[in-house]
């Protein structure tokens, strides 16, 4: 803490004294400002004017500088040159402080007028009610600077839904805001899709037509996969990750079915839209396994997600190509699940889709498949 300097009190006001009194609207209808015996001080930045617990004895008038006001090191408000501050306390909280008072810059400078001075002043009444007004003004600036702060707060919670799922919102909360989140090893349902040949489209349709075309096929996956219960990892070009986090000894039938069910309602959703006379094709790829997720990426930007060999085989299996079958019937279906994935189904449901394939898949080799 700074030293602080108690300039002698003065018998006349200095002008700017006076200046700062009558600013502050603490003086309103006072005959004699003297009576108040006000006190010049000076502090250095950083210097305490008061701290939380303190007796409150007294208010100050800010003459030059700024004040913050802190609780827990945190900076709620900011006075500045002719308001009045720690008035608030003299009215209650068994006259203790609630905030600390700390200067703001190099140096301020405040004059300090005893709450025995104000009692004993002619008219204390008068004092009273221009302090309560100053009260009112302030819980009125407050509670517009609340209700702005809220606004704020739902525009920015409507914008961290938009672009992040609500599991990583969970774990990122779990973690605090000023970590990253921790590191989970999961069982995960994996879901990779793709627009087939959607991209030689692009360069055909106008920029406005291309962007209305990737929002509804794009809508026509997000609908389904939230609403079986799935989170949208990322979207990649015309491609979608999303997931599925299994809970601790959780049985995998349940979501799998969710899964499979998000995938069907999207396939036949992406197939209603058409470029001219031509339907749009979607491939899925589901596959179940054990992930790593947390905030990945550099010091400056990072993003949560699933990274890990069962990641790279849900891709593939999307990925996978009439011509990169090495067994099984030509023909692969436009969902393909992988044989762990279709384990976990029921016996309806697997007979449904029996058509195995052995494909090469790239960097991972041969992988089975069923649609």
């Amino acid at each position: 803490m700074g030293e602080k300097l108690d300039i002698s009190p003065v018998r006349s006001l200095h002008p700017r004294y006076e200046e700062a009194l009558v600013a502050s609207g603490l003086v309103d209808d006072v005959g004699d400002i003297m009576a108040l015996d006000p006190h010049p001080y000076r502090y250095a930045e950083g210097d305490f004017v008061c701290c939380h617990g303190d007796a409150a004895e007294g208010l100050w008038v800010i003459i030059s500088g700024t004040v913050s006001v802190r609780e827990r090191g945190r900076t709620l408000f900011v006075r500045r040159r002719h308001e009045v501050v720690g008035e608030q306390n003299l009215l209650g909280n068994g006259y203790r402080r609630w905030y600390d008072l700390v200067v703001s810059e190099c140096q301020a400078e405040l004059l300090r007028i005893n709450k025995t001075d104000i009692e004993r002043h002619p008219q204390s009444d008068v004092l009273w009610r221009n302090i309560a007004r100053i009260i009112s003004l302030k819980l009125k600036s407050a509670s517009t600077k609340t209700s702005t702060l809220s606004q704020q707060l739902e525009d920015d919670t409507r914008i961290l839904h938009a672009y992040t799922n609500e599991y990583a919102l969970s774990r990122r909360l779990q973690s605090g805001g000023g970590r990253l989140t921790d590191y989970h090893v999961d069982r995960a349902i994996i879901w990779f899709s793709d627009v087939v040949d959607f991209s030689r489209h692009i360069l055909q349709l106008a920029p406005p037509r291309t962007a209305d075309v990737v929002q509804r096929f794009f809508n026509a996956q997000s609908v389904p996969i939230d609403t079986h219960g799935g989170h949208i990892d990322k979207f990649i070009g015309d491609g979608l990750m999303a997931f599925w986090v299994l809970a601790d000894a959780e049985g995998a039938g349940t979501k799998c079915l969710e899964a499979l069910g998000a995938a069907e309602e999207a396939v036949e959703a992406v197939s209603q839209i058409r470029i001219g006379n031509n339907p749009l094709h979607l491939r899925v790829g589901l596959h179940i396994g054990l992930v790593l997720s947390g905030d990945f990426g550099s010091a400056v930007r990072h993003q949560f997600t699933l990274i890990g060999p069962e990641v790279n085989k849900a891709a593939r299996l999307e990925q996978v190509h009439e011509k990169d079958i090495v067994e099984g019937e030509p023909g692969i279906g436009a969902i393909r699940l992988s044989a762990e994935f279709r384990e976990e189904l029921t016996d309806p449901i697997k007979k449904r889709y029996a058509r195995r394939n052995k494909a090469n898949a790239k960097n991972i080799g041969a992988i089975e498949l069923y649609s």
